[in-house]
């Protein structure tokens, strides 16, 4: 084909002699070469385990419409290049490469060659630690509403995946209904996923995803039927370095142990009940929640929907049924991103703060 195009070209510049013609026949041949070039996406692949080429990874062009489509495929070669013919050049595109059962996706840009890291999978990587930890409690007077927000850090070196079916486990209250998880890979998308029940042991989730090196994200939303005092005590998927509850200031908190927290001020209109211990390992000191108060995120968007149908107001609990049931694909999700975000931020700001205050008092 591209001889096909040259060789027209040729012909066409050849045979015409009007100057304006000519220029004419310039970009339009020009713009025909870049639509050949438009409908083949190029790259390498590199296993950054071993820092070599990749050689024989299958590579997936997927179009983000209706989902994800694939639209062709092939195999690295030995020099861990490959090229993809693109058929739709108007929708948007990602680039999957599968290694060992994990997938490794890239966002299609156009800009240049793609270049895309993978890397060995394990079934276990040791002391996999999470950096923050987060529960933000609230409650409209008949159901209690908790998120749970992780960013799980796999520093491993070599740089490794682990990969496994119970890769993040989920563990709510008895009487708890899971409502959602979303998970986040760095600069990626959010992922809606469908946890497994784990067998004989109830309110736990096994969850198939995995872990690849740099910052995971998981974000669980649960809720239980409301009767004030009521006892929590947060489970922990891996050891967390820094934890803490987040609450309305209109709702009171009460440890078991009052050496377990400290309450070093507010964070996004929210009271931030900080644990102490660093970090936190398998269970968070259990407390005592009671009374009533609404996240700021919340309260926006009971007020968007009153504005746009009063009688779409209703509780904490969600009228569909739990996200247990959702396929495992793409969502794009800016408001859970933005308060798993807002929420980190915000810790780590109150952190700073009360290790500032605490060195100013010392001197």
């Amino acid at each position: 084909m591209f001889r096909d195009v040259i060789h027209w070209g040729t012909l066409v510049l050849m045979n015409i002699g009007s100057g304006i013609k000519n220029a004419f026949m310039l970009v339009c041949f020009f713009s025909a070469l870049s639509a050949y070039a438009a409908d083949v996406i190029n790259g390498t692949v590199r296993n950054q385990t071993y820092g070599k080429a990749a050689a024989g990874d299958d590579v997936i062009l997927l179009r983000l419409q209706n989902g994800m489509e694939e639209e062709s495929r092939t195999r690295t070669d030995a020099a861990g290049a490959f090229s993809l013919p693109l058929s739709a050049g108007d929708a948007p595109h990602i680039v999957r490469v599968m290694h060992q059962g994990v997938n490794y996706d890239q966002t299609v840009s156009g800009q240049g060659p793609l270049e895309i890291a993978i890397f060995n999978a394990v079934p276990h990587i040791r002391d996999l630690q999470g950096t923050l930890g987060i529960a933000e409690v609230e409650s409209d007077g008949e159901t209690l509403k908790v998120t749970e927000m992780y960013s799980i850090a796999n520093d491993s070196v070599p740089p490794v995946t682990q990969a496994g079916p119970r890769n993040f486990e989920i563990s709510i209250a008895p009487k708890a209904t899971l409502d959602s998880l979303v998970v986040k890979k760095g600069g990626g998308v959010w992922v809606n996923l469908a946890p497994v029940p784990i067998k004989g042991q109830q309110g736990r989730y096994a969850v198939d995803f995995p872990i690849r090196p740099g910052a995971t994200l998981f974000k669980f939303v649960y809720h239980l039927p409301y009767s004030e005092p009521t006892r929590l005590q947060v489970k922990l998927p891996y050891p967390i370095r820094n934890f803490a509850v987040m609450h309305p200031p209109s709702m009171s908190f009460k440890p078991s142990s009052a050496q377990a927290f400290t309450s070093p001020g507010m964070a996004q209109g929210l009271r931030v009940e900080q644990a102490v211990g660093k970090p936190v390992v398998r269970e968070v000191a259990a407390f005592e929640i009671s009374g009533i108060g609404l996240a700021a995120s919340t309260q926006a968007a009971r007020a968007s929907s009153a504005t746009s149908s009063p009688a779409a107001v209703g509780s904490l609990k969600p009228a569909t049924p739990a996200a247990v049931t959702l396929p495992a694909v793409p969502v794009r999700q800016e408001n859970p991103m933005w308060i798993l975000l807002s929420g980190i931020a915000a810790l780590l700001a109150v952190l700073m703060y009360a290790i500032w205050k605490k060195r100013k008092t010392a001197v």
